[in-house]
């Protein structure tokens, strides 16, 4: 530490040449460096990497970063289409899928922990690495482009614009779900989503993304969650997660008016909400469970319990004007348009004004995660 190499670094980033060549190592190391005794002394790197401003040296790291996680998705795709193949593989996946997955039993591609750290670090200390973010990059769009749509989750390489970054978020979140659970990459990954949020909110910026596939993601990790309650507390504090993923919802349901692309985003909300309220609602009952009992995990199950307010506000409001609305109509199963229109209909607007006036802010951390939003520029 007493004799910086940051400039040097920055350097090697910003020449088109040089981050060819050294781009990667320069960008680990400088990772490595940021989280050196973190949280015992005083870090230069972390204060030097959070006033960096200059374009061409956050697009390089921003480069670097894209082309690491491209090629991780490339191994990933080709291991995936491997597996598909042959009876033996359809047999060994039918019978996997009846059982929590070893690390080792997932597609064998070592996840790149090292540029997630990285795109983590940059994107958490310096708020123009967010912009640069923002910015599309033709050169890299046009090439990892795919020729075909691909109808599934988001498995085609992914550019480092936020719609890209969003879709990298939502493919890790959805294929690392097993019993050796990476619980620091996973909050890691939503404080990422949550920081990109943020700044969305902060500049009435409504990006075009399918939101839904992150709201999905985000319940069925709430739900493997649930599922493996007891062998993932041995080792992890799986209630900050869960808290983490509902203030997301949080976020959406009290400011998404601010950045949601269109008023239909928000039918679309609240319709996933009530579709997956199993979900919410066995998330309840669990930490309501483990918050009345003594134990190590009673205050963080606690915060899950009151965090989950607004949530189950909208629950408790529109699933039985939807199950009246659908008795009425001697509807057995209400179809997602009709629900839609239902909300439409219904005052959903009116009911987000309220949910807002009302927002709960009955723990510390939303009151801190509301605040950040007036503080971020």
């Amino acid at each position: 530490m007493i004799n910086s190499i940051f400039e040097a670094i920055l350097q090697i980033l910003s020449d088109v040449s040089s981050r060819a060549q050294h781009g990667y190592d320069a960008v680990v190391l400088l990772a490595l460096l940021v989280n050196y005794r973190k949280y015992e002394s005083v870090n230069p790197y972390i204060v030097k990497l959070s006033i960096v401003d200059d374009e061409p040296t956050l697009d390089g790291m921003g480069m670097v970063i894209h082309h690491a996680l491209t090629e991780y998705n490339r191994q990933y795709k080709d291991k995936e289409e491997e597996n598909q193949g042959g009876f033996f593989s359809t047999l060994s996946s039918m019978v996997g899928s009846m059982f929590i997955a070893d690390a080792d039993e997932k597609l064998s591609v070592q996840t790149n922990e090292a540029i997630l750290l990285a795109l983590y670090e940059a994107v958490h200390l310096n708020r123009n690495f967010i912009t640069v973010l923002a910015q599309s990059h033709p050169e890299i769009d046009m090439a990892t482009t795919p020729a075909t749509p691909v109808p599934a989750s988001p498995t085609t390489p992914l550019g480092t614009t936020p719609p890209s970054l969003d879709n990298l978020m939502v493919e890790f979140i959805i294929t690392h779900m097993m019993k050796e659970f990476p619980m620091d990459l996973y909050v890691r990954c939503v404080q990422i989503i949550h920081k990109l949020i943020c700044y969305q909110k902060k500049c009435r910026i409504r990006m075009h993304y399918t939101w839904r596939e992150l709201w999905s993601a985000l319940i069925n990790l709430l739900k493997f969650l649930l599922s493996n309650e007891t062998i993932l507390l041995v080792k992890h504090n799986i209630f900050q997660l869960a808290l983490q993923v509902v203030n997301l919802f949080n976020m959406f349901i009290t400011y998404g008016d601010t950045f949601l692309p269109t008023p239909s985003s928000y039918d679309e909300l609240y319709y996933e909400i009530i579709r997956m309220h199993q979900v919410f609602e066995n998330l309840y009952c669990m930490v309501l469970r483990v918050s009345t009992n003594a134990g190590q995990w009673k205050e963080p199950a606690s915060k899950v319990t009151h965090a989950l307010v607004n949530v189950r506000a909208i629950i408790n409001h529109f699933n039985p004007k939807i199950e009246s609305y659908a008795a009425v109509n001697h509807i057995s199963q209400l179809s997602e348009d009709q629900v839609t229109e239902y909300f439409t209909s219904g005052g959903l607007k009116y009911y987000i004004l309220n949910v807002r006036k009302n927002v709960s802010l009955s723990t510390m951390s939303q009151d801190v995660l509301l605040k950040e939003f007036s503080s971020i520029s």
